[in-house]
Protein backbone atom coordinates (compact mmCIF):
# COMPACT_ATOMS: atom_id res chain seq x y z
CA UNK A 1 0.00 0.00 0.00
CA UNK A 2 1.22 3.56 -0.52
CA UNK A 3 2.63 5.28 2.05
CA UNK A 4 0.72 8.51 1.05
CA UNK A 5 -1.96 9.41 3.19
CA UNK A 6 -5.80 7.70 2.55
CA UNK A 7 -7.90 10.85 0.90
CA UNK A 8 -11.41 10.49 2.67
CA UNK A 9 -14.38 11.73 1.64
CA UNK A 10 -17.10 12.46 3.83
CA UNK A 11 -21.06 11.94 3.65
CA UNK A 12 -23.17 13.76 5.82
CA UNK A 13 -22.32 17.13 7.81
CA UNK A 14 -24.61 16.67 10.39
CA UNK A 15 -24.03 17.30 14.43
CA UNK A 16 -21.13 14.78 14.71
CA UNK A 17 -19.39 15.74 11.08
CA UNK A 18 -16.94 18.20 12.66
CA UNK A 19 -15.70 15.84 15.51
CA UNK A 20 -14.92 13.24 12.78
CA UNK A 21 -12.84 15.82 10.68
CA UNK A 22 -10.76 16.82 14.00
CA UNK A 23 -10.17 13.49 15.18
CA UNK A 24 -8.85 12.45 11.94
CA UNK A 25 -6.90 15.44 11.42
CA UNK A 26 -5.08 13.99 14.72
CA UNK A 27 -3.76 11.48 12.17
CA UNK A 28 -0.16 12.09 9.46
CA UNK A 29 -1.64 9.03 7.84
CA UNK A 30 -5.00 10.51 6.69
CA UNK A 31 -6.72 13.68 4.48
CA UNK A 32 -10.45 14.40 4.62
CA UNK A 33 -10.29 15.60 0.97
CA UNK A 34 -14.30 16.61 0.25
CA UNK A 35 -17.76 17.14 1.97
CA UNK A 36 -21.27 16.12 0.89
CA UNK A 37 -24.68 17.02 2.16
CA UNK A 38 -28.14 17.23 1.00
CA UNK A 39 -28.37 20.47 2.54
CA UNK A 40 -25.30 22.82 0.61
CA UNK A 41 -25.06 25.39 3.75
CA UNK A 42 -23.95 22.27 6.25
CA UNK A 43 -21.18 21.20 4.28
CA UNK A 44 -19.91 24.35 3.30
CA UNK A 45 -20.23 25.25 7.06
CA UNK A 46 -17.77 22.16 7.49
CA UNK A 47 -16.13 22.78 4.45
CA UNK A 48 -14.53 26.46 5.56
CA UNK A 49 -13.93 25.40 9.42
CA UNK A 50 -11.30 22.84 7.95
CA UNK A 51 -10.32 23.71 4.44
CA UNK A 52 -12.01 21.09 2.43
CA UNK A 53 -13.94 20.70 -0.71
CA UNK A 54 -17.82 20.68 -1.03
CA UNK A 55 -18.64 18.09 -3.90
CA UNK A 56 -21.97 16.00 -5.68
CA UNK A 57 -21.87 12.55 -4.00
CA UNK A 58 -21.61 11.51 -7.54
CA UNK A 59 -18.30 12.86 -8.18
CA UNK A 60 -17.05 11.92 -4.66
CA UNK A 61 -17.47 8.63 -5.27
CA UNK A 62 -15.80 8.72 -8.74
CA UNK A 63 -12.84 10.22 -7.51
CA UNK A 64 -10.07 8.05 -7.84
CA UNK A 65 -7.99 9.67 -5.48
CA UNK A 66 -10.44 8.75 -2.46
CA UNK A 67 -10.46 5.59 -0.74
CA UNK A 68 -12.50 5.73 1.96
CA UNK A 69 -15.68 6.79 2.33
CA UNK A 70 -17.20 8.01 5.73
CA UNK A 71 -20.86 7.56 5.96
CA UNK A 72 -22.32 10.68 8.58
CA UNK A 73 -25.91 10.34 7.51
CA UNK A 74 -29.08 9.29 9.40
CA UNK A 75 -29.23 5.68 10.02
CA UNK A 76 -32.14 5.04 7.24
CA UNK A 77 -29.59 6.37 5.10
CA UNK A 78 -26.31 4.37 5.92
CA UNK A 79 -27.16 1.17 3.67
CA UNK A 80 -27.95 3.20 0.41
CA UNK A 81 -24.71 5.14 0.98
CA UNK A 82 -22.82 2.26 2.08
CA UNK A 83 -23.41 0.13 -1.12
CA UNK A 84 -22.89 2.83 -3.49
CA UNK A 85 -19.87 3.81 -2.02
CA UNK A 86 -19.11 -0.01 -1.42
CA UNK A 87 -19.91 -0.58 -5.57
CA UNK A 88 -18.14 2.17 -6.41
CA UNK A 89 -14.85 0.38 -5.02
CA UNK A 90 -14.16 2.34 -1.82
CA UNK A 91 -13.51 0.90 2.00
CA UNK A 92 -16.14 2.16 4.02
CA UNK A 93 -16.77 3.30 7.60
CA UNK A 94 -20.09 4.09 8.64
CA UNK A 95 -21.71 5.48 11.79
CA UNK A 96 -24.21 3.48 13.93
CA UNK A 97 -25.55 1.18 13.21
CA UNK A 98 -24.76 -0.49 9.85
CA UNK A 99 -28.03 -1.14 8.89
CA UNK A 100 -31.73 -0.64 10.32
CA UNK A 101 -32.35 -4.59 9.82
CA UNK A 102 -29.96 -7.74 9.82
CA UNK A 103 -30.66 -7.83 5.96
CA UNK A 104 -29.44 -4.74 4.86
CA UNK A 105 -26.12 -5.00 7.11
CA UNK A 106 -25.39 -8.96 5.77
CA UNK A 107 -25.77 -7.35 2.28
CA UNK A 108 -22.94 -4.39 2.83
CA UNK A 109 -20.83 -7.02 4.22
CA UNK A 110 -21.59 -9.22 1.67
CA UNK A 111 -20.32 -6.83 -1.03
CA UNK A 112 -17.25 -5.53 1.53
CA UNK A 113 -15.92 -9.21 1.38
CA UNK A 114 -16.51 -9.90 -2.60
CA UNK A 115 -14.68 -7.17 -3.59
CA UNK A 116 -12.02 -7.43 -0.87
CA UNK A 117 -13.38 -3.56 0.56
CA UNK A 118 -13.25 -3.23 4.23
CA UNK A 119 -16.01 -2.14 5.77
CA UNK A 120 -16.40 -0.81 9.78
CA UNK A 121 -18.98 0.98 11.86
CA UNK A 122 -18.98 2.98 15.42
CA UNK A 123 -18.92 2.77 17.85
CA UNK A 124 -15.72 2.81 18.30
CA UNK A 125 -15.47 4.45 22.38
CA UNK A 126 -14.05 1.04 23.53
CA UNK A 127 -10.57 1.81 21.48
CA UNK A 128 -10.27 4.72 24.00
CA UNK A 129 -8.10 5.00 27.45
CA UNK A 130 -10.33 4.11 30.03
CA UNK A 131 -12.00 1.27 27.79
CA UNK A 132 -8.26 -0.18 27.38
CA UNK A 133 -7.88 0.05 30.68
CA UNK A 134 -10.89 -1.69 31.78
CA UNK A 135 -9.98 -4.91 29.28
CA UNK A 136 -6.56 -4.88 30.72
CA UNK A 137 -8.16 -5.58 34.34
CA UNK A 138 -10.21 -8.20 33.47
CA UNK A 139 -7.76 -9.58 31.46
CA UNK A 140 -5.38 -9.59 34.31
CA UNK A 141 -8.02 -11.45 36.50
CA UNK A 142 -8.66 -8.38 38.95
CA UNK A 143 -12.32 -8.91 39.63
CA UNK A 144 -11.30 -13.12 38.64
CA UNK A 145 -13.92 -14.42 36.30
CA UNK A 146 -17.07 -12.42 35.12
CA UNK A 147 -20.07 -13.63 36.41
CA UNK A 148 -22.44 -10.65 35.75
CA UNK A 149 -22.98 -7.06 35.05
CA UNK A 150 -25.29 -4.43 34.55
CA UNK A 151 -26.28 -1.50 31.97
CA UNK A 152 -27.73 1.33 32.15
CA UNK A 153 -28.85 3.94 29.54
CA UNK A 154 -31.68 5.83 31.04
CA UNK A 155 -32.42 9.00 29.25
CA UNK A 156 -35.19 11.51 28.98
CA UNK A 157 -35.42 11.49 24.95
CA UNK A 158 -33.40 13.39 22.63
CA UNK A 159 -36.39 15.59 22.20
CA UNK A 160 -33.80 17.78 25.32
CA UNK A 161 -31.00 18.47 23.85
CA UNK A 162 -30.69 17.54 20.05
CA UNK A 163 -31.12 20.22 17.11
CA UNK A 164 -33.02 17.92 14.45
CA UNK A 165 -34.45 14.96 17.45
CA UNK A 166 -36.96 13.72 15.04
CA UNK A 167 -35.24 10.84 13.33
CA UNK A 168 -34.30 9.32 17.07
CA UNK A 169 -37.99 8.14 17.23
CA UNK A 170 -38.39 6.69 13.59
CA UNK A 171 -37.23 3.38 11.92
CA UNK A 172 -33.61 2.56 12.93
CA UNK A 173 -33.50 5.10 16.30
CA UNK A 174 -34.98 4.05 19.66
CA UNK A 175 -32.58 4.10 23.10
CA UNK A 176 -31.45 0.53 22.04
CA UNK A 177 -30.26 1.06 18.31
CA UNK A 178 -28.61 4.96 18.92
CA UNK A 179 -27.09 4.87 22.19
CA UNK A 180 -27.27 0.93 23.27
CA UNK A 181 -24.81 0.23 20.33
CA UNK A 182 -21.91 2.10 22.42
CA UNK A 183 -23.19 -0.41 25.82
CA UNK A 184 -23.86 -3.95 23.82
CA UNK A 185 -20.48 -3.35 21.48
CA UNK A 186 -18.95 -2.38 24.63
CA UNK A 187 -19.59 -5.39 26.28
CA UNK A 188 -18.86 -7.90 23.64
CA UNK A 189 -15.24 -6.41 23.46
CA UNK A 190 -14.95 -6.95 27.21
CA UNK A 191 -16.88 -10.16 27.36
CA UNK A 192 -16.72 -11.37 24.00
CA UNK A 193 -19.66 -12.34 21.45
CA UNK A 194 -23.35 -13.29 23.33
CA UNK A 195 -25.59 -16.18 23.15
CA UNK A 196 -28.48 -15.42 23.50
CA UNK A 197 -31.19 -12.63 24.49
CA UNK A 198 -34.42 -11.94 26.48
CA UNK A 199 -36.24 -8.55 26.46
CA UNK A 200 -39.23 -6.37 26.85
CA UNK A 201 -40.04 -3.71 25.01
CA UNK A 202 -42.78 -0.76 25.05
CA UNK A 203 -43.75 2.61 23.78
CA UNK A 204 -44.56 5.01 26.62
CA UNK A 205 -45.77 8.38 24.60
CA UNK A 206 -46.74 8.27 21.12
CA UNK A 207 -45.52 11.82 20.79
CA UNK A 208 -43.23 13.76 21.71
CA UNK A 209 -42.42 17.85 21.56
CA UNK A 210 -39.18 19.00 20.77
CA UNK A 211 -37.91 21.13 23.46
CA UNK A 212 -34.67 23.28 21.17
CA UNK A 213 -34.55 25.45 18.46
CA UNK A 214 -34.62 25.46 15.40
CA UNK A 215 -37.84 22.98 16.00
CA UNK A 216 -38.96 24.02 19.38
CA UNK A 217 -42.42 22.71 20.11
CA UNK A 218 -42.79 20.46 17.20
CA UNK A 219 -44.62 17.70 17.60
CA UNK A 220 -42.47 13.72 17.02
CA UNK A 221 -44.24 10.52 16.15
CA UNK A 222 -43.08 8.07 17.92
CA UNK A 223 -42.81 4.53 16.02
CA UNK A 224 -40.20 2.72 17.52
CA UNK A 225 -40.09 1.36 21.55
CA UNK A 226 -38.76 4.15 24.16
CA UNK A 227 -38.25 1.67 26.47
CA UNK A 228 -36.23 -2.09 26.40
CA UNK A 229 -35.12 -3.92 28.84
CA UNK A 230 -33.17 -7.77 29.03
CA UNK A 231 -30.99 -9.93 29.94
CA UNK A 232 -27.78 -11.14 27.64
CA UNK A 233 -26.33 -14.70 27.99
CA UNK A 234 -22.43 -14.82 26.75
CA UNK A 235 -21.06 -17.47 25.56
CA UNK A 236 -18.49 -16.78 28.70
CA UNK A 237 -21.07 -17.68 31.09
CA UNK A 238 -21.91 -14.11 31.56
CA UNK A 239 -25.07 -12.92 31.99
CA UNK A 240 -25.90 -8.83 31.44
CA UNK A 241 -29.05 -6.91 32.27
CA UNK A 242 -29.73 -4.13 30.50
CA UNK A 243 -32.21 -1.47 30.28
CA UNK A 244 -32.25 1.50 27.65
CA UNK A 245 -34.76 4.17 27.51
CA UNK A 246 -35.57 7.45 26.52
CA UNK A 247 -38.33 7.70 29.29
CA UNK A 248 -36.17 8.12 32.79
CA UNK A 249 -36.41 11.96 33.79
CA UNK A 250 -33.23 11.00 36.25
CA UNK A 251 -31.34 8.07 37.77
CA UNK A 252 -28.56 7.36 39.96
CA UNK A 253 -27.26 4.10 38.39
CA UNK A 254 -23.52 3.76 37.18
CA UNK A 255 -23.49 3.11 33.14
CA UNK A 256 -21.57 -0.55 33.59
CA UNK A 257 -20.67 -2.37 36.59
CA UNK A 258 -18.96 -5.82 36.26
CA UNK A 259 -19.31 -7.94 39.01
CA UNK A 260 -16.51 -11.27 39.19
CA UNK A 261 -15.59 -13.90 41.32
CA UNK A 262 -13.20 -11.71 43.14
CA UNK A 263 -14.69 -8.48 42.87
CA UNK A 264 -16.35 -6.12 40.85
CA UNK A 265 -15.56 -2.55 38.67
CA UNK A 266 -17.27 0.42 37.49
CA UNK A 267 -16.40 1.39 34.47
CA UNK A 268 -16.65 4.23 32.05
CA UNK A 269 -19.19 5.74 30.61
CA UNK A 270 -19.25 3.88 27.72
CA UNK A 271 -20.69 6.93 24.93
CA UNK A 272 -17.33 8.34 26.46
CA UNK A 273 -13.49 7.18 25.48
CA UNK A 274 -12.24 7.55 29.23
CA UNK A 275 -13.68 8.14 32.39
CA UNK A 276 -12.93 6.50 35.92
CA UNK A 277 -12.16 2.91 36.51
CA UNK A 278 -12.91 1.83 39.91
CA UNK A 279 -11.94 -1.53 41.41
CA UNK A 280 -13.70 -3.35 45.30
CA UNK A 281 -11.89 -6.35 45.87
CA UNK A 282 -12.99 -9.07 47.88
CA UNK A 283 -11.40 -7.99 51.40
CA UNK A 284 -11.43 -4.56 50.29
CA UNK A 285 -12.87 -1.34 52.50
CA UNK A 286 -13.74 0.90 49.95
CA UNK A 287 -13.64 1.15 46.53
CA UNK A 288 -10.40 2.34 44.50
CA UNK A 289 -10.10 3.88 41.25
CA UNK A 290 -7.21 2.63 38.92
CA UNK A 291 -5.30 5.80 37.24
CA UNK A 292 -5.75 5.79 33.42
CA UNK A 293 -2.76 5.04 31.83
CA UNK A 294 -3.68 4.32 28.21
CA UNK A 295 -3.90 6.58 25.19
CA UNK A 296 -6.48 8.14 23.72
CA UNK A 297 -8.69 9.81 26.44
CA UNK A 298 -9.25 13.11 25.17
CA UNK A 299 -9.89 14.38 21.87
CA UNK A 300 -9.84 18.06 20.52
CA UNK A 301 -10.97 20.48 22.16
CA UNK A 302 -14.20 22.26 21.50
CA UNK A 303 -15.47 18.47 19.97
CA UNK A 304 -17.66 15.15 21.34
CA UNK A 305 -14.42 13.35 22.50
CA UNK A 306 -12.69 11.02 19.69
CA UNK A 307 -15.47 10.40 17.50
CA UNK A 308 -13.99 8.66 14.19
CA UNK A 309 -11.22 7.27 16.02
CA UNK A 310 -12.49 3.88 14.74
CA UNK A 311 -11.67 5.20 10.79
CA UNK A 312 -8.05 5.85 11.88
CA UNK A 313 -7.55 2.28 13.13
CA UNK A 314 -9.75 1.28 10.35
CA UNK A 315 -6.46 2.93 8.09
CA UNK A 316 -4.32 1.63 10.63
CA UNK A 317 -4.99 -1.70 9.68
CA UNK A 318 -5.06 -1.28 5.91
CA UNK A 319 -1.47 -0.17 6.01
CA UNK A 320 -0.37 -2.78 8.22
CA UNK A 321 -2.04 -5.71 6.97
CA UNK A 322 -3.84 -7.03 10.11
CA UNK A 323 -7.47 -7.24 11.13
CA UNK A 324 -9.51 -3.96 11.98
CA UNK A 325 -10.45 -3.69 16.00
CA UNK A 326 -14.19 -1.85 14.91
CA UNK A 327 -14.84 -4.68 12.36
CA UNK A 328 -18.40 -5.57 10.71
CA UNK A 329 -18.36 -8.54 12.14
CA UNK A 330 -18.56 -6.66 15.32
CA UNK A 331 -20.68 -4.27 14.22
CA UNK A 332 -23.13 -6.73 12.94
CA UNK A 333 -23.48 -9.17 15.94
CA UNK A 334 -23.92 -6.07 18.46
CA UNK A 335 -26.94 -5.33 15.46
CA UNK A 336 -28.43 -8.72 15.88
CA UNK A 337 -28.28 -8.46 19.84
CA UNK A 338 -29.72 -5.53 19.74
CA UNK A 339 -32.61 -5.95 17.23
CA UNK A 340 -33.24 -9.02 18.85
CA UNK A 341 -34.39 -7.05 22.36
CA UNK A 342 -37.74 -6.48 20.19
CA UNK A 343 -37.71 -9.70 18.92
CA UNK A 344 -38.00 -11.05 22.05
CA UNK A 345 -40.85 -9.04 23.84
CA UNK A 346 -42.83 -9.61 20.52
CA UNK A 347 -42.54 -13.21 20.61
CA UNK A 348 -42.58 -13.35 24.78
CA UNK A 349 -39.30 -16.19 24.04
CA UNK A 350 -35.89 -16.34 24.54
CA UNK A 351 -34.03 -15.47 21.03
CA UNK A 352 -31.02 -17.40 19.86
CA UNK A 353 -28.13 -15.05 18.03
CA UNK A 354 -26.60 -17.07 15.20
CA UNK A 355 -23.59 -14.40 14.49
CA UNK A 356 -20.57 -14.53 16.27
CA UNK A 357 -17.37 -12.57 16.33
CA UNK A 358 -14.01 -12.27 18.40
CA UNK A 359 -13.11 -9.98 21.25
CA UNK A 360 -10.96 -6.69 19.26
CA UNK A 361 -7.42 -7.18 19.72
CA UNK A 362 -6.28 -4.73 22.59
CA UNK A 363 -4.65 -1.48 21.45
CA UNK A 364 -1.16 -1.49 23.51
CA UNK A 365 -0.67 0.76 26.48
CA UNK A 366 2.67 1.85 25.31
CA UNK A 367 1.42 2.86 21.80
CA UNK A 368 1.59 6.48 21.14
CA UNK A 369 -1.06 8.95 19.76
CA UNK A 370 -1.28 8.85 16.47
CA UNK A 371 -0.51 5.08 16.11
CA UNK A 372 -2.51 1.79 17.63
CA UNK A 373 0.50 -0.68 17.49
Amino acid sequence: MSNEPMKVGIVGAGNISATYVATLHMFDFIRVKSIHDLHDASARKLAEQFGVETVALDAMLADPQIGLIINLTTPVSHHAISKRALLAGKHVYSEKPLGVSMVEAEELMSIARAAGLRLGCAPDTFLGGGHQLTRRLLDEGRIGKTISATAMLLLPGHEHWHPNPGFFYGRGGGPMLDVGPYYVTNLIALLGPVREVFGTAKVTRIERQVKTDPHRGETIKVLVPTHLTGVMEFHSGATVTIATSFDVIRHKHNQIELYGSEGSMVTPDPNNFSGKVEIFRDGDDAWREIAVDHPYTEGVPGHLGLRGLGAAEMVDSLRSGRPQRVSSELAFHALEVMTAFERSAQSRGVVAIHSSCGRPDPIPRTANEGRFS
